[in-house]
């Protein structure tokens, strides 16, 4: 009797953790070309990354919960997130200075003000704050107006 209910718990044990993982395979992405991009972003990365040229470019089936569903990495290194109209969501210029036009006037003063030593290699726009880090891995946020809420180190 204690086989017949030890192979039973173990079976549901197995029944239950097997099924209960959470699984990306519903989190799809496919490899697209740069013709597929939403014209806004094309013309953003013409315009400001105009001496580079794609990687790779992927599009995911639902967006991130920031609302991006482009992932377009750059040779030099830079990978640029842009939501279903074409707007970046996220720049990451792994360790590379991002272009400051690319910073809100008001976010870059405060930067070249407190850290006057220090550029901005990634900046997300998220829907109610935008965070920025800095080269010495520091990451100031502010709200959507540039407004200096907070330090995350």
């Amino acid at each position: 009797m204690k086989k017949i209910l030890l192979s039973g718990f173990i079976a549901l044990a197995l029944l239950v953790t097997t099924t209960s993982c959470d699984s990306d395979d519903d989190d799809r992405e496919t490899v697209i070309t740069a013709t597929d991009l939403p014209q806004t972003a094309s013309i953003f990365i013409t315009t400001y990354f105009a001496n580079t040229t794609y990687q790779v470019i992927k599009k995911q089936d639902k967006p991130d919960a920031d609302g991006s569903i482009y992932d377009v990495y750059l040779t030099n290194g830079f990978e640029i997130d842009f939501d279903a109209n074409g707007n970046w969501v996220d720049i990451d210029g792994n360790h590379q200075a991002i272009p400051v036009e690319l910073i809100p006037e008001k976010i870059n003063t405060y930067v070249m003000t407190n850290y006057p030593n220090q550029s901005v290699t990634s900046i997300d726009n998220e829907k109610t704050f935008i965070e920025v880090e800095l080269s010495n891995n520091i990451e100031v946020v502010f709200d959507l107006q540039g407004n200096f809420i907070r330090i995350d180190k």
